[in-house]
Parts: C-alpha cells; structure tokens; sequence
C-alpha cells in the first residue's frame, strides 16, 4: 500500500475573484521525488504557498506527513525543509546569525552536515545576509532546509540563480537527500532539464490548473518518433495514419510521431515501402509537446528556459 508524504483534494486559491489555483488534487508518495512544472505564473508558488501554511485555501484540503493542510500547529514545519522561490531572511543578520538562531528553533537540527553544507557551497559565515547573491541566499536556504534532517523538502525553483556548476551541485544533493536519507522531495521548476535528472513523477500545472500527474518513464514512452524516406515521396494515404500525432518533413525524409499506438502506426508505415525506416526516441521537450496536445493544450513554448 502507497504511503502518501503529500496529498492534496481539490485545494484552490482565489485572489481578487481570479483562481491563482483551481482544484488542486495530488499525491506524493512517500521517499519520491516529485516535480511539479509549469510556466511563470501558473500557480506553482502559491500551490507551494498553501502547503506551507502562509496562504490559506479558499477551498479544499490536503495532509502533508499526516497532519492537515494548513497545520495551525507548526508542529509538521519541525519535519520538512523549504526552499522558497524568494528567500525572506533577517537582513541585517550574519549567515552565521541566521544558522544559529535556526539551531535553536528546530529540534532536530545537525550542527555536522551544516558545516558541511557551508564548506562545500563555500558560503561566508560572517557576511551579512543582505549583501548575498540571490544564488548564495539560494544556497543559504539550502543549508538550512537540509540541516533540519527533514522527512519532506518543498523547493519552489530551487535552482534559480544559480550558475551552471552550483545548478549541478543544487540537484545532485537533492538526489542524494532521497537516496541516502530517504527524504520525500517535491519541486516545482520551468526547467526540463532539471526535472528529467531528479523527477520521478511529473504533475503540469497551467493557469492553475493540474492538466495531468504521471510517472516520468510513462511519460518518456508515450511518444516515439518514425522516420522514413519512400521512393517517389510520401503517400497521401500515410498523412491520415491513425494514431499519428503530427507528421514532420525535412526534405525527403518523414517523421511520424506517434503516441501510445506506436505498433500500429510502424506496422502501416512498413506498408507503404519506405527504402528507409528508423525510430527514435523524442527529447523531452517534444514529449510533453505531445502528451500536452492529447490533453487538448497546443502551447509549444511554454518549457523553454
């Protein structure tokens, strides 16, 4: 039986008559890493922002490690580290400041692995927390989410403004949080490329709205791509194969992208005797293109960083 680390029902937000989120429903199993994408403004952060507790939802409900959504407690914040998108920290403390007021306010804090942490994103304990980078206020946050030894990690673009290398030393921790401690990570992103490296399930949120929640694999396989030359051009009859989602053309050779009918599809291409015939696997980009279009949204540039 699937132990949920998160689930919400139906949560929505509603701002000045517009919904930000409209009835959010999703499950995060226990020790995944789920990601959440979708394009600026499409209510990845306030979704983000109810689970925290520092929006409440118009409507619906979720449980996050089992206590309610919002917990008036406080009491799951001791179990989940959260990276916002915008780090709202002390200006005028030091990191230094910053991580021991923190060690004071959560119970299961490591003084060990924030150490680490600081030595190996080589932050300066004693600058002040208002003249750091937003990619050190980034890292700042990090340290912090990580060193409360968390069950549940909630980032919210957890990687933005960092540089390409810090990016790579960003994921490889939150991988290796899961791997080696077992940690629950849900992010949200508008990066492909970070979620194809850590993401196990995939939920696509759009004008607030969840258009689909599946696993990465099922998603990578839904769609392939035929390509295929035939001596005297294609056939006309081969433009109405059933089960092809859109046909490319460069030059003489046809490209026939398929979705999940991909044997039938190969089956009557071979029947109009192409002198040549490859599959090929499609990048991720055009994967959610495709299975975006089944779900009945047409938008190709919305995961382009």
């Amino acid at each position: 039986m699937t132990v949920w680390a998160l689930e919400t029902r139906g949560l929505t937000k509603v701002f000045n008559g517009e919904k930000a989120v409209d009835d959010c429903s999703l499950q995060v199993a226990q020790g995944s890493v789920f990601g959440l994408i979708g394009p600026n403004g499409a209510g990845k952060t306030t979704l983000i922002k109810m689970l925290m507790g520092v929006h409440l939802p118009t409507a619906g409900n979720g449980q996050m490690l089992g206590k309610e959504i919002p917990d008036t407690t406080g009491e799951v914040r001791q179990e989940i580290g959260y990276v916002a998108d915008t780090q709202q920290m002390y200006p005028h403390f030091k990191v230094e400041e910053i991580l021991q007021f923190c060690s004071m306010v959560y119970r299961n804090w490591d003084r060990q692995r924030c150490q680490a942490l600081l030595k190996g994103f080589e932050l300066p304990q004693g600058k002040l927390v208002r003249s750091l980078s937003k990619g050190m206020k980034t890292q700042l946050g990090l340290i912090i989410a990580l060193s409360v030894r968390p069950r549940l990690l909630i980032l919210d673009e957890p990687a933005g403004g960092l540089d390409p290398v810090l990016r790579h030393h960003f994921m490889q921790l939150i991988m290796q949080e899961t791997a080696r401690e077992g940690t629950t990570v849900f992010f949200s992103t508008h990066n492909l490329y970070d979620l194809e490296r850590a993401a196990e399930q995939v939920a696509v949120i759009m004008k607030g709205k969840i258009l689909f929640s599946k696993p990465l694999d099922q998603l990578k396989s839904s769609s392939r791509k035929i390509q295929a030359v035939f001596p005297k051009g294609m056939p006309e009859e081969a433009r109405n194969i059933p089960g092809v989602l859109r046909i490319e053309e460069q030059g003489r050779i046809y490209s026939f992208i398929t979705g999940s009918d991909f044997e039938g599809v190969w089956e009557r291409v071979q029947g109009f005797n192409p002198v040549y015939l490859e599959v090929m696997d499609l990048d991720l980009e055009d994967v959610f293109i495709n299975v975006m279009a089944k779900e009945g949204y047409t938008h190709e540039g919305l995961f382009l960083e």
